[in-house]
């Protein structure tokens, strides 16, 4: 690991240092088990409360954020944003990555009319088929398969086991992580005429992946039935995710893990999706949507609006209803005991 004193990293980072500008940071942790010689940072008094005990020998916070004392002599940066000033600091102690060597692998297959742009590195065990072209400077780790007629844009990284079928094309400087698999068949059955099972329905689009687009481990975009599945540029998609065939996710989308996205729906730029939502097909998702995790989605949303639950609706309906369904066995309570009094009433008369 590389070594910064706070004073410099201070500097880094545009902030206000308040101790000992000497001090040598050797790496980054969290507050509770963050040792000596660690940088921590906190953004609000759910963490700052634990810089008491913490052992980092420095903290970085935001400029209002009140410290209880600490026993030791660690520095603190203050700074506008903790949370975007420590992106800074991982950079400074991110390790440079083990890329392959410039040039072709001696155990890859790369077919005769491939284009191969200025210092690709391609990696162990890969295979490119006719027609694909790689642009400059980009990465193949190791065991990647590209079928026929590929493209791979300028500064692109792909990962070990990433596998790009026929046809499809990714953007300049696009991250494609271990395993994720684009342009595979879209999943489309009908039942035979006959009636003697399914039938499976050719796709024979493609998938368009944009300029700095991230895509994570084990995810599949399916290839469009006769046109382009598409994906944004800027667009960041988690682990594990599935977009299914002639989809089209707008740019700067971020899509956490497990989301599944029934085919033909459209995402609109800026929409945000968490954790193991599902979207159904043929719809339309508006720009800048916020969808909570596990949510399941059937219908429309329009621009700018945060949906939750299953099935999914606005979030302060959604809210209104559960809160609603927690006051049910009070008010199942009270009816019990209003019909208890009126059949005592009722006996009464009698």
């Amino acid at each position: 690991m590389p070594r910064f004193d706070t004073a410099e990293i201070a500097k880094r980072i545009d902030g206000t240092l308040e101790g000992d500008g000497s001090l040598s940071i050797h790496g980054v942790a969290a507050i509770e088990r963050s040792i000596e010689g660690q940088i921590t940072f906190a953004t609000n008094e759910r963490h700052s409360k634990h810089w008491s005990d913490s052992k980092a020998s420095c903290i970085v916070v935001n400029r209002d954020l009140e410290l209880p004392p600490h026993s030791g002599s660690a520095a603190v940066i203050r700074v506008d944003n903790a949370e975007v000033s420590m992106t800074t600091i991982l950079e400074l102690f991110e390790p440079p990555p083990k890329l392959p060597e410039i040039g072709v692998h001696p155990s890859a297959v790369i077919e005769d009319d491939v284009q191969l742009g200025a210092d690709v590195r391609i990696g162990p065990f890969c295979h490119v088929e006719s027609g694909c072209r790689i642009g400059d400077h980009a990465v193949l780790f190791s065991n990647i398969h590209l079928h026929s007629d590929v493209t791979i844009g300028s500064g692109s990284t792909l990962h070990s086991g990433v596998v790009i079928r026929h046809e499809c094309s990714i953007g300049s400087d696009t991250t494609l992580h271990a395993n994720a698999v684009i342009g595979t068949d879209g999943f489309g059955f009908q039942a035979a005429s006959d009636g003697s099972g399914l039938v499976k329905i050719p796709h024979i689009g493609n998938v368009e992946i944009g300029n700095g687009v991230e895509i994570g481990s084990g995810t599949c975009v399916d290839r469009g039935k006769f046109a382009a599945t598409k994906v944004g540029d800027g667009t960041k998609i988690d682990n594990l995710c599935q977009i299914g065939h002639n989809c089209e996710i707008g740019r700067s989308c971020i899509l956490c893990g497990h989301v599944g996205i029934a085919g033909s729906t459209q995402i609109g730029d800026g929409t945000q999706i968490g954790g193991g939502a599902g979207i159904a097909d043929h719809l339309k998702i508006g720009r800048g949507v916020s969808i909570g995790a596990f949510s399941g989605v059937i219908n429309d949303i329009p621009d700018g609006e945060i949906w939750m639950g299953i099935p999914a609706g606005n979030r302060s309906r959604i809210l209104r209803e559960h809160a609603g369904i927690r006051r049910l066995p009070e008010w199942s309570k009270m009816l019990r005991r209003f019909l208890s009094q009126e059949k005592a009433s009722k006996a009464s008369d009698e």
